[in-house]
């Protein structure tokens, strides 16, 4: 039996909102109300397996369009009720989480694509929409986004958005910050705004980024221009073993350094290799390079072909297509791991992703892995290359005594982000701060820090889009 504390429900509110959206699309059903009390964070997962859920919301609501977000803020900004966005609740920081209450605001059903532009190579969005949904209509008229994060089923274009995601090609595709062209957004008041669709422009500050990682707490994004690409005509697989993970990343930033852009990039440490690989069913030692290319026939041929060169000038040895090909159609497995049947055994699996420059990278891994051994069990993977630098995937793996998980849990993501900031790094390349990481945003940064409370006060003055998340401490601000 979960244990959770509900409130008085708000009659007038109640009221109010089904004058909006109908009877039928405001719930407040003890049921609904405790799924949409947390998101995937595995930190609330331990409180699932512990039969606690902390933080209720008092309402859920299911608008269908841009004009009824706007209504229904406009509601709840005139009753100072919290609003809390929800796509797939799949985030992995406690970004969705209804810290102070309010109404928790479902987007699924704007879930449209509503119009494609073959001649501008657009595509145009309601945010609600699946990933999975939206990349499977494309490929049915010949195009891909190119954007697959590993919660590509349970994720929604909203989410990204919100979050800064990446996807596993962000190498060839970019982040999603690279893929959107304009969106249009709602704000606390029920103002609806959108920013000009133009390839680039030179308008001021680009309003875009302004809401593209403001995980809620700035505004509702609704509909949004993104780029698309052509189906790849092809693939080409590469599976290469280092001997040494340096050796490994000297080849991946010879790589971007040459141009070689391949779609799918990891490059496994030792003990990744070890536990990840044979867990998806491949036996290898060593530090396991997959690559992935795409896109027109020669091309890829060229690029492949490149690509083992340089990799076997670097020490790499060439196991042929299998590794690749294996991991490839495995890829999402790893995710779904972190799912609440973990919870059940006790078990704590969480990711801390962090990027710095090529100069930097061997320096964050070993600092940033040293903290973490110190805690629990580590593996670490390079997901994301760039030419500037890649991102660190560190998994962490331990089996805490029942009263312990909090304890542990809590120490290992200070250790980790200490390290990081003292290594030089940013605390996070793709998933965003939620309740997680914002006491060490305010570390990294303290000027923007500043900067961001400024322009939450002037867009949110009664902050209740989405209270606690990024620059505020959780329960401070209900």
């Amino acid at each position: 039996m979960t244990k959770s504390v509900r409130r008085t429900i708000n009659v007038e509110l109640l009221n109010r909102l089904r004058d909006v959206l109908g009877g039928r699309r405001v719930s407040h059903s003890h049921l609904d109300l405790l799924n949409y009390a947390r998101d995937l964070w595995p930190r609330s997962l331990i409180d699932v397996s512990r039969g606690e859920l902390h933080h209720l919301p008092d309402l859920i609501v299911w608008p269908e369009t841009t004009e009824e977000v706007s209504r229904v803020l406009r509601v709840c900004n005139e009753m100072r009720v919290p609003v809390v966005p929800f796509g797939g609740g799949s985030g992995l920081t406690g970004g969705a989480q209804p810290m102070c209450g309010g109404v928790v605001l479902d987007t699924k059903r704007m879930n449209r694509l509503e119009r494609l532009s073959e001649q501008s190579m657009l595509a145009v969005c309601q945010t609600g929409i699946l990933g999975a949904k939206l990349e499977a209509e494309l490929n049915r008229k010949g195009f891909t986004m190119g954007h697959f994060p590993g919660s590509l089923g349970t994720s929604t274009l909203g989410g990204y958005l919100a979050t800064r995601s990446a996807g596993q090609a962000a190498t060839l595709y970019g982040k999603i910050e690279d893929i959107v062209v304009s969106l249009q957004a709602v704000l606390a008041d029920g103002t609806v705004m959108h920013t000009r669709t133009a390839p680039r422009r030179a308008t001021g500050p680009d309003f875009n980024q302004l809401f593209i990682g403001s995980e809620g707490t700035l505004g509702v994004i609704t509909r949004a221009h993104m780029r698309i690409h052509l189906l790849p005509e092809t693939r080409a697989f590469r599976g290469l073993v280092f001997k040494k993970l340096s050796s490994g990343l000297e080849a991946l930033r010879l790589l971007m350094r040459a141009g070689v852009r391949p779609a799918f990039v990891r490059l496994s440490d030792e003990e990744d290799t070890a536990y990840t690989m044979n867990a998806l069913g491949l036996e290898v030692k060593g530090c396991l390079l997959v690559l992935v290319f795409q896109g027109r026939q020669t091309l890829v041929e060229l690029e492949n072909e490149m690509a083992i060169n340089i990799c076997r000038q670097a020490g790499g040895r060439d196991h042929g297509d299998e590794p690749a090909q294996h991991w490839f159609s495995h890829r999402y497995a790893e995710y779904y791991r972190q799912s609440p049947i973990f919870a059940d055994e006790g078990m704590i699996i969480d990711t801390v992703e962090v990027a710095t420059t090529w100069s930097n990278l061997e320096k964050l891994y070993k600092t940033v892995r040293t903290a973490l051994a110190k805690h629990v069990t580590v593996l670490a993977n390079f997901a994301h290359a760039y030419p500037e630098g890649c991102s660190i995937v560190f998994t962490m793996l331990a089996k805490p005594e029942p009263d312990d998980g909090y304890k542990l849990y809590d120490k290992a993501w200070d250790a980790a982000l200490n390290a990081t900031l003292k290594a030089g790094g940013v605390i996070s390349h793709a998933h965003g701060i939620g309740l997680l990481k914002n006491k060490w945003l305010q570390k990294q940064n303290p000027a923007a820090f500043a900067l961001w409370r400024g322009m939450k006060k002037r867009l949110d003055p009664n902050d209740i889009l989405n209270p606690g998340k990024i620059v505020l401490d959780g329960e401070a601000a209900c």
